[in-house]
């Protein structure tokens, strides 16, 4: 008697086995396959920093008024972060060096001025994933100075959109190969969207309508939380999309939901710093983007947050994504960038 149920204990443990390995080889092969789709060149990774930018141009050409120029797109301050951060982090390069270097070639973000008055052309280039991936090559041509500026005026927000779109990509792309299978599955079936988190995030709540997703890391001494939070509710018409009534929604959801670390305290946002408020398009979803500063009221904790507000209308539902930093006293824009890219690896289902 003590055999058979031994027996059929190590066929159960088998087959759950089988099963466990099967879930595990399919989920191996659905990251892959995401993972080919958005590289489906299969190129190598490309290097650099995050949100670091190579422009190539002779000493000569990089000075005074077109440095002054550049610097007014690429160098000017990220919105919603209290401390001012740049855009980008500017490395120039002379056209030799760049040219005679496989590596810098394989950089993420690229922008190349060829100003000379021997060219024979005004023009602008654009080459996205041609030696590695993500990447772009931005190039322009110019053989005066009016052209020049007048084409870096012109195609300055597209360059910068698409060296965010990159950072976007390559955050995606890192994520797949380690994702938090949960953290997906459990968006799907509760929200009817997905976003890929690593498994560094954990799952820290979740409700029928509330999901917060966290992660917690140290850099040397110095703790950081970078936190996400997803809400949904009915639709009940563009005034949800209001300024004010985001804000008042983020604040209700935030104080029922996050609370302090001492007693009755609770994370709102901060109205004495100016909010910024733009029209974005996540994956083809029009979505309502608002930056600015959280803070703990009755504590003395704060950050930076992004906050994304759509209409999911396949499914009739309005969709509060929120991301916010926990990082005292250092830089905040590359975990912002990080946390954005989660969100901009939206898909609704």
């Amino acid at each position: 008697m003590k055999k058979s149920i031994y027996l059929i204990v190590l066929f159960a443990i088998a087959v759950s086995l089988i099963g466990l390995n099967s879930c595990s080889k399919n989920d191996t092969k659905t990251q892959e396959q995401a993972q080919s789709s958005l590289n489906p060149k299969n190129l190598t990774s490309s290097g650099g920093k995050t949100l670091e930018m190579i422009l190539v141009s002779s000493d000569e050409v990089y000075k005074g008024e077109l440095r002054d120029t550049i610097g007014s797109y690429f160098l000017k301050a990220c919105e919603g972060i209290a401390n001012p951060e740049p855009l980008f982090d500017i490395v120039q390069m002379q056209p030799k060096g760049f040219y005679n270097s496989e590596m810098f070639q394989k950089h993420r973000n690229i922008f190349i001025i060829d100003y000379a008055p021997t060219n024979t052309e005004n023009v602008i280039f654009q080459n996205i994933d041609y030696k590695s991936f993500p990447q772009a090559y931005f190039q322009i041509i110019a053989n005066n100075r009016d052209s020049l500026y007048n084409m870096i005026s012109r195609y300055a927000p597209t360059i910068i959109n698409q060296f965010y779109n990159n950072e976007h990509r390559r955050v995606a792309f890192a994520f797949k190969r380690l994702e938090n299978i949960e953290a997906t599955k459990k968006l799907k079936n509760t929200f009817n969207l997905s976003l890929t988190f690593a498994k560094e995030f954990s799952i820290s709540t979740f409700k029928d309508d509330f999901a917060w997703f966290r992660k917690d890391y140290r850099v040397k001494a110095d703790q950081k939380t970078l936190n996400v939070m997803v809400y949904k509710t009915p639709f009940l018409g563009d005034g949800m999309f209001d300024e004010e009534k985001i804000i008042e929604l983020r604040d209700k959801i935030s104080k029922e939901n996050i609370p302090g670390p001492t007693r009755g305290s609770y994370m709102g946002t901060e109205k004495r710093f100016p909010l910024s408020r733009k029209t974005v398009s996540i994956n083809g979803q029009p979505a309502i983007e608002t930056r600015g500063l959280w803070r703990l009221f009755n504590d003395f904790m704060g950050g930076s947050f992004i906050n994304y507000c759509f209409f999911d209308e396949k499914n009739k539902q309005f969709i509060m994504i929120d991301c916010f930093v926990y990082s005292p006293n250092q830089n905040k824009r590359d975990e912002l960038m990080q946390l954005e890219s989660i969100v901009y690896s939206l898909e609704i289902e």
